[in-house]
């Protein structure tokens, strides 16, 4: 999939998080915030925003990324012990009904955003997925922060930064420092590109 710095892709499906989860300087902090293994995010990564909520049919319910693919306990050795794992939409369903899970789901709206910090976010990093990387090293526990699932196809989002491992992103019109060395100059680029971030 081909996408145009400063528009709106096509619809995309997956995992969406929250904007407070990405620490702009610090790739690895990211890493363990959402759940990738150390080192995924250090060929970079392409940052996306939702510009508008997504409605109750369009996600399902993963917990936080505490919970490594939407599932309770830790991730497995293999793919097929990992989806033995139960699910949290699963469970959630079964222990609550149809009511409780979109009670929840309101409340889970209603602390997201559509800017600010509490935006939601999706992070396409330049590392593709490993197939032939078990579950528990590929995805360990995050640091607690949302977890949805888009049910595909997806919604489309604002191709908004794209994060490279020098150090430096590109924003629609310029392109930021932030990781020279000199806090006295990435400073200001980072505060820029938050700013933006939670506005745009």
């Amino acid at each position: 999939m081909t996408l145009t710095l400063g528009t709106m892709t096509p619809a995309i499906s997956g995992n969406i998080s929250q904007l407070k989860a990405v620490i702009l300087a610090d790739f690895r902090a990211t890493e363990r915030n959402v759940g990738f293994h150390a080192g995924r995010l250090s060929q970079g990564f392409k940052l996306l925003l939702l510009k508008s909520l997504p409605k109750p049919d369009d996600f399902e319910l993963q917990g936080t990324t505490l919970r490594s693919g939407g599932r309770y306990g830790l991730p497995a050795a293999s793919d097929a012990e990992d989806r033995m794992r139960r699910a949290v939409h699963d469970d959630v369903l079964a222990t609550r009904g149809t009511e409780g899970y979109a009670a929840l789901q309101a409340a889970g709206l209603g602390v997201t955003k559509v800017s600010g910090r509490d935006r939601l976010v999706k992070i396409l990093p330049t590392t593709p997925h490993d197939g032939g990387m078990a579950p528990k090293d590929q995805y360990p526990a995050g640091g607690g922060f949302l977890q949805w699932n888009l049910k595909k196809p997806g919604l489309p989002f604002l191709f908004a930064a794209e994060f490279f491992g020098d150090g430096t992103v590109r924003i629609p019109g310029e392109t930021l420092q932030l990781n020279s060395g000199n806090l006295n100059v990435d400073y200001p680029q980072r505060a820029k590109l938050q700013t933006y971030l939670q506005t745009v």
